[in-house]
Order: C-alpha cells, then sequence, then structure tokens
C-alpha cells in the first residue's frame, strides 16, 4: 500500500430531503362511474460533494432510469460512493379505476429531475455530461380490456433528441390457469431485444410454458427453454429444458430442470417452479397471479 493512501478511510455526509406530494380525485361522467386521479410529486435533494476517491469500488452502479429512481435520495445502487446533490425532481401520475369494481384501468406517469448543480461524483469511465435535467421518463400501463394489459415505457434524451430506452409489453391472460406475452425491450447503442413466453393448460392434467428471448441486432437466441408439467391428486412433476447465452463471450449452455413436488410436503430436484416464476411474466407454480 502506497504511503500517500489513508488505511481507514471514511466519509461522514449530511443531506436535507423535501419530498411532497397530493392526490386529486374526481368521479367521471361515464357508465361506469369510473375514478380520476391526478398524483403530482416534488423532491428537492441536497448532497454536499466529499472527495471519496480513496473508498475502492466493489459493487457501486448507476440504475435504470424510471419513477422509482427519479425519487430516490441516492443517485447509485451501491454504499461505495454518496453522489453530491442539489436539484429537485417533478413528476406525476394520472390513474383511472374503475367505480364499480375499484380495478385500475389506467395509469400514465411522466418525471425528470433538474440539477441546480452538475453532480461532481463519478465512479470510473462515468461520463461527464454537463446536462442541466435527466433524461425525461414516462410510463403507460392500460388493462381497461379484462384479459389484456399492456405496459409501455419510454425514456427520453432531450439534448439528443433521442430514446435511450424503451419497452412494450402486452400480456393476454384469460383466467388464473393461462398467460401469454409478447415484450420488445430498446436501449441505444446496447441492445434491442424481442421476447415471447408463456404457460398453457393443454389438459386437465397436462400443462406447458416456454420462453425464447430473440437478439434482433445479432439475429440469434438469446435462450431458449421449454417444458411440461404434470398434476395428479396429491403430486406434480416438472421438466424444463434450457437454452441460454452463459458468458458475456457468447458461449451457451444447455439446463435441464426436473422436480417432483408432494402436494403439503417438500420438493425435490431442480427449482423449477422458482425458475419459471422469474422467467415467464405471470406465471405462478399455483396458478397465474400476476
Amino acid at each position: 500500500m502506497s504511503g500517500n493512501v489513508t488505511p481507514s478511510p471514511s466519509r461522514s455526509l449530511p443531506f436535507a430531503a423535501l419530498d411532497a406530494g397530493f392526490i386529486l380525485e374526481r368521479r367521471a361522467k361515464t357508465p361506469d362511474d369510473n375514478r380520476i386521479t391526478l398524483e403530482p410529486r416534488l423532491l428537492y435533494l441536497w448532497t454536499p460533494w466529499r472527495d471519496q476517491n480513496e473508498l475502492p469500488i466493489f459493487d457501486t452502479g448507476i440504475p435504470d432510469l424510471d419513477f422509482v429512481q427519479l425519487f430516490r435520495t441516492e443517485r447509485y445502487v451501491g454504499a461505495d460512493r454518496v453522489s453530491d446533490a442539489n436539484q429537485i425532481s417533478l413528476g406525476t401520475t394520472a390513474r383511472i379505476y374503475d367505480g364499480k369494481s375499484g380495478r385500475q384501468k389506467l395509469a400514465a406517469t411522466i418525471g425528470q429531475t433538474f440539477y441546480f448543480d452538475t453532480p461532481r461524483v463519478r465512479l470510473p469511465n462515468e461520463p461527464l455530461t454537463g446536462r442541466n435535467e435527466s433524461d425525461l421518463f414516462a410510463q403507460v400501463s392500460v388493462a381497461a380490456w379484462r384479459s389484456w394489459n399492456v405496459n409501455m415505457g419510454l425514456q427520453w434524451n432531450s439534448l439528443d433528441s433521442r430514446q435511450e430506452r424503451s419497452q412494450v409489453r402486452l400480456q393476454y391472460r384469460p383466467d388464473d390457469e393461462r398467460a401469454l406475452n409478447l415484450a420488445y425491450r430498446y436501449q441505444h447503442q446496447r441492445l434491442e431485444q424481442g421476447e415471447v413466453s408463456g404457460a398453457w393448460p393443454i389438459s386437465r392434467r397436462w400443462n406447458a410454458f416456454g420462453r425464447m428471448v430473440y437478439d434482433l441486432q445479432d439475429r440469434s437466441s438469446l435462450e431458449t427453454f421449454a417444458g411440461a408439467e404434470y398434476k395428479a391428486c396429491c403430486w406434480r412433476l416438472r421438466l424444463v429444458g434450457r437454452r441460454f447465452v452463459s458468458t458475456r463471450t457468447g458461449e451457451r449452455d444447455t439446463g435441464i430442470y426436473l422436480q417432483l413436488e408432494l402436494n403439503g410436503l417438500a420438493s425435490v430436484g431442480s427449482s423449477a417452479d422458482a425458475f419459471l416464476e422469474q422467467a415467464i411474466r405471470g406465471y405462478s407454480s399455483t396458478g397465474v397471479t400476476r
């Protein structure tokens, strides 16, 4: 260790935050007696700058921008760096609820952060933009039809007039045992992907499920799996075969998941149910619930 490096580096930073919001609600003159809400929110954040270059960086990174990130009091994920801040975040969400069932039919969100001072704390290789505002974030979720729901998100760079990130997700779920998903994801100069997944009963005792993630830039499959489940009165058996990219260099691997589950008791074998619930939006080992 160099003699100029502090053997036990430390830091202490105060911060101040003002987070305020309110909800406006009214009844719409529609046959369903819909309720409409408007939910504006403001966050002012101040954190002084401290030189933290003596602290090592283990797992700190910059999260993707979304509405939650706009109103966090820390720019990074991880404790290796604490960003300085003198900024205000503004956003609002509008919602429409069915007046009879209370089910949310539509939600639209938009928000942006404005910097009074450009943050000086930086991670290695993090570019210094010098901008006075963050990208604009917008999201729309529609569930106006019983069996369909759509989610769309956009991160817009107003300085360069381009989209940095976008995604569209479409789901068809006619009941608690059936779900089909179609998705598209884009990140500027990083990825462009399409995805299709689903879980569907093919008989009283058999269920089928599968997923494919396709790289539209390289025109190759990133992940493909398919499987089946057999349900009896006291047990169920799941079998899944998977082919996926396992390394950054593009090497592929093959996995087989086999699980025997006894109702009311423990399961034996690979955790296929946990893998499927994570991979297929809307799938649950006890039925489609999301």
